[in-house]
């Protein structure tokens, strides 16, 4: 027993302390610097923070959106360059600004950056869709549903998106009617997105595919919580149980 909790703690030593150190100063070498590592959680505390601060201000009218969507790449990139290092707990994450550093990862030398395990609350959301997917099992799936995405096949939606479209100029136009009116305009294409995806992919069956995409939707928002806390053991299972709890609910109602 002594011997494995001496093996535990070496492990855990190694991993959330010596080596992130190590990376971190390699990486130095190199001049490629960012946020101080903090331990277990490593700069997910002021990512959220910078992110909520984002949210929580009025957006301007203008096209310059990323402060509002990626806070803390704006924040960082000001303070270390275009490319430096943070950490999701004690993973690294490499931020590149550069074109030739974006298409040299993406096309000339691909098959040298792996893919990140997804963290397991992400996986029971997607479960093994073509994001997560790798190697042959991914070229596979891809060679599947590419056809899907063909022009000639996405023309066939346009008539599904045009009744949805103007359904909702439709309502705008009777809410304008009363006088002054103030849209969220977001929302609304948000509910367009989810009337469009369910007819699509359910038909007739749009009640039930809205029910099922309202519980998705819920368990991201339990999955998206978890992140922001934090961690305690056995914290992790009482998401996963409200996760399952979203799907068993979507699934029995589904049946009935």
């Amino acid at each position: 027993v002594v011997l494995i909790g001496i093996a535990f703690a070496t492990k855990l030593v190694v991993q959330l302390w010596w080596r992130p150190k190590k990376i971190t100063k390699h990486f130095s070498k190199q001049g490629v610097k960012g946020p101080p590592y903090n331990l277990f959680i490593g700069n997910m505390k002021e990512l959220v923070d910078l992110m909520l601060k984002a949210s929580s201000q009025p957006m301007s009218l203008s096209h310059h959106i990323l402060p509002r969507v990626l806070p803390f790449y704006h924040h960082w990139k000001k303070i270390y360059g275009a490319t430096y290092l943070i950490w999701f707990g004690p993973t690294p994450r490499l931020i590149i600004a550069d074109p030739s550093l974006i298409r040299e990862v993406f096309s000339t030398n691909a098959e040298s950056y792996e893919k990140y395990e997804a963290h397991p609350l992400v996986r029971k959301l997607e479960g093994n869709g073509l994001i997560s997917l790798k190697g042959e099992v991914w070229a596979h799936r891809r060679k599947t549903i590419s056809p899907i995405f063909h022009l000639e096949n996405l023309k066939l939606m346009i008539p599904i998106m045009g009744k949805s479209v103007g359904q909702m100029v439709e309502k705008w136009g009777k809410m304008c009617n009363s006088g002054k009116v103030e849209l969220e305009v977001s929302e609304w294409f948000q509910n367009l997105t989810e009337e469009v995806i369910t007819r699509s992919i359910f038909g007739s069956s749009y009640d039930v595919g809205k029910h099922i995409y309202h519980l998705q939707a819920k368990q991201i928002v339990f999955a998206a919580e978890s992140f922001q806390k934090v961690f305690f053991p056995g914290y992790s299972f009482i998401i996963f149980f409200m996760v399952d709890l979203c799907q068993q609910r979507g699934t029995g109602q589904h049946g009935n």
